[in-house]
């Protein structure tokens, strides 16, 4: 009866923790500044995928302006990817021989493409979901990943 209670109580603190996770996400969201992808951050996105067998999305984009786009290429940012319909979020990888999975340039070139990896966990996003990406507290609109 004892180990019961104690797995009960485990358990009860996992979905208190996950339920304030889930609550600062959305909070989190509220403070974050929505940007114009070709204004702000001067890219057009070419696409947003699945790839790896479903363990990975590849979102590739085309530089605009080099200067605005290097927020998403300067190594002190971090992107994540947030998934619309579970608020769940999604970070680049690290790889301990070719680092971190997205373009870390200093000097990035007008009209050339570029990528950034996120981490697809439990191939838990789909074709046709719609996530935002964020870096730095600022954030894309709505972006549906290819089919």
């Amino acid at each position: 009866m004892n180990k019961y209670l104690v797995s009960l109580k485990a358990l009860l603190s996992m979905v208190v923790v996950g339920l304030v996770m889930m609550s600062s996400l959305h909070a989190n969201e509220v403070n974050l500044k929505t940007i114009d992808l070709e204004n702000d951050w001067g890219i057009e996105p070419v696409h947003l995928r699945i790839t790896a067998e479903g363990y990975m999305m590849e979102f590739r984009y085309k530089v605009l302006d080099e200067h605005k786009a290097l927020i998403l290429a300067d190594r002190k940012y971090f992107p994540s990817m947030l998934s619309m319909k579970s608020k769940a979020r999604f970070s680049v990888p690290y790889g301990s021989t070719v680092g971190y999975l997205k373009s870390n340039r200093k000097f990035l070139k007008k009209g050339k493409n570029y990528i950034a990896m996120f981490s697809n966990e439990n191939r838990h996003m789909l074709p046709g979901d719609k996530v935002k990406i964020v870096v730095n507290g600022q954030v894309t609109p709505e972006l549906a990943i290819d089919k």
